[in-house]
């Protein structure tokens, strides 16, 4: 028997499904109409749990040509992230 969504792996977990359920924390809204200047995507940094820090990979003429390098667990580095603020910040200000 399938469970929730069709989905039979689920189906041990009843009807009702696993009873999760969304968790709202107050954050920047996602936009995807503010452009990211080519110069700082090529300079945002990550860091993950054991505090390697990466850049992202296949930037080319400041375009972001593959999304790869994007998936995973990592946190922006504070630098990155208040430089990423400053610009939706301004995109924000913009708009209002």
């Amino acid at each position: 028997m399938a469970g929730p969504g069709g989905h039979g792996d689920w189906s041990m977990l009843g009807a009702g499904g696993c009873g999760a359920a969304a968790v709202h924390v107050d954050a920047t809204p996602v936009r995807f109409d503010t452009p990211i200047p080519g110069d700082l995507l090529a300079g945002l940094t990550w860091r993950n749990r054991r505090g390697q820090t990466r850049g992202l990979k296949y930037v080319v003429d400041g375009r972001l040509e593959r999304s790869v390098s994007l998936q995973g667990f990592y946190r922006l580095t504070p630098e990155s992230a208040d430089e990423l603020a400053k610009v939706v910040g301004n995109a924000l200000q913009a708009v209002a």
